[in-house]
Parts: structure tokens; C-alpha cells; sequence
């Protein structure tokens, strides 16, 4: 494993033989990841917020497979999560291409070997993240943007102070705190937060 591959991934492991889900488990242990198991869809819905990726089984004895993992993918709080799903049953091309269009990040099937799984695992764990970083940094880029504009807005120096700090608390997510010296001399600190994004100021009369 090299330096610029996280390890330890959450895996929320959903199957209902026993058997089938100590041996997988195994294997994700021993991959370097923490694995919580359910062996039910319900149970799959009601943890799948707390994974980092989901490896799902086809035949479940209360739902079936796709439409857990088309729930996962439509609700905004875990759309975001990989889901592979994995069937010893659902293998023919058409099982295959249904669990993909409703969601699935991978499909595997069954039996299958400890180096494919985890290859897969790690595969779709890595476009996972290189998909929040892009949307992290397409975020930022906004927030900067939107600073810029507030900044070159500004018509005096407490204005542009005030714009600066906001727009610095709102980036790094953290309290931001500018000193000006002002040209008659007078030193303006002006401060704000994300808890507080309307900017204070001390050191001098309001602009």
C-alpha cells in the first residue's frame, strides 16, 4: 500500500449468510478495514450513513438488493456512498447491467476471491474520493470567487476588511482575524467565524 492510499475504509457489509458474511469480513479485516455487518436490507438502509462504501448482497430476505441500493443512491445524505453489489445467484450479463443502472458502484459475483474483492473495494473507494475532491474544490473555487467579488466591492478600508475576514472564516471554516493599519494611522482589527460571519471590528469608527 503506498503512502497516497488511505486505508481503514468503513465497510458496511450487508448479507444474510452467516457463513458468507464471516468470510468476506475476514478478508476486509484483514485489508485494513473496519466492517460493520447487517444481514438485512432495512438494517442496510439504517447504517448505510455511517459507510464509507456498502457491499451488498443481490438476495436479501426482506428486500432485494437493487432497490436498497437505488434507496441509498436517492437519498442526499448517502447518494455519495459506493455500493458494490455481490450475488453467487445474479450473474447472468442482464442481473448484472440491472444492478449497475440502479446505482451500483461495481458487481461482483460469487464465489470470488480475496484479491478481486478488495481490489474492487479500493477501486471504487478511490473514485469515491476523487470524486469529493473534485466537488470540494469546485466549492472552494465558488467561495473564492464569491470573495473576490465582495472584496473589490468594498468602497472603503473597513468595508474591505470586513469583506476579507468573512470571506477568510467561510473558506478555512475557522475564526479569521485581520489587522489594518489605516492611512491616518489608526489600527482597525476586524475578526469573524463561521459561528459568527457577520465580521466585528474594533480599533476605530465604523465605516
Amino acid at each position: 500500500m503506498t503512502g497516497t492510499q488511505r486505508v481503514g475504509a468503513r465497510v458496511l457489509l450487508v448479507d444474510d449468510d452467516e457463513a458468507k458474511r464471516y468470510l468476506m469480513g475476514t478478508w476486509l479485516r484483514r485489508g485494513g478495514h473496519t466492517v460493520i455487518e447487517v444481514g438485512t436490507g432495512r438494517e442496510a438502509l439504517e447504517n448505510a450513513a455511517s459507510a464509507d462504501l456498502v457491499l451488498l448482497d443481490v438476495n436479501l430476505p426482506d428486500m432485494i438488493g437493487y432497490d436498497v441500493c437505488r434507496q441509498i443512491k436517492d437519498n442526499p445524505a448517502t447518494a455519495s456512498i459506493p455500493v458494490v453489489q455481490v450475488s453467487a445467484t445474479a450473474v447472468q450479463v442482464s442481473d448484472r447491467a440491472k444492478g449497475l443502472t440502479q446505482g451500483a458502484d461495481a458487481y461482483l459475483t460469487d464465489p470470488n476471491e480475496p484479491e478481486e474483492l478488495l481490489a474492487v473495494v479500493m477501486a471504487a473507494l478511490r473514485y469515491s474520493r476523487a470524486r469529493q475532491r473534485a466537488e470540494r474544490t469546485a466549492s472552494l473555487l465558488t467561495a473564492l470567487t464569491g470573495v473576490a467579488l465582495d472584496i473589490n466591492a468594498a468602497e472603503t478600508f473597513d468595508g474591505l476588511a470586513r469583506a476579507a475576514a468573512a470571506g477568510a472564516a467561510r473558506i478555512f471554516a475557522a475564526q479569521a482575524v485581520l489587522v489594518i493599519e489605516m492611512p491616518d494611522g489608526q489600527v482597525r482589527r476586524t475578526s469573524a467565524s463561521p459561528e459568527q460571519p457577520e465580521p466585528r471590528q474594533r480599533g476605530g469608527p465604523p465605516a
